[in-house]
């Protein structure tokens, strides 16, 4: 079983869609990344943890670590934590996947690669 369906199997059935589109997302802007269940949730990583999809109740977040860091001109990122930011969806189309799949591949390039 492949890390993706595992993860579906522990969040809502309504979900499915959302963390589906954003996995395509994230596999298409930093192919990459691995994938493994961290904390429970659906964690993208090369030789650090770059983003993960975590499932809540009435929604789901895009994690990023170093998101702080990130260019972000239209300040999409929340938090107010010193490194981590996140985005949060209650449907695939509630933002501009173009810009998120940027922010991934930023992200990506900043804690990835060597």
């Amino acid at each position: 079983m492949s890390v993706l369906h595992a993860f579906l199997e522990k969040i809502p059935a309504g979900q499915h869609a959302l963390v589906r589109a954003l996995d395509a997302l994230i596999s298409k802007a930093a192919p990459a990344l691995a994938t493994s269940l961290k904390w429970g949730n659906l964690t993208y990583h090369g030789k650090k943890n770059v983003c993960a999809i975590i499932s809540h109740k009435h929604h789901v977040n895009l994690q990023i670590w170093g998101g702080a860091n990130l260019h972000d001109p239209r300040r999409l990122l929340a938090g107010t934590g010193e490194d981590m930011r996140h985005i949060k969806f209650a449907h695939a189309a509630d933002s501009d996947l173009e810009y998120i799949a940027d922010l991934v591949k930023q992200a990506a390039r900043g804690l990835a690669i060597p």
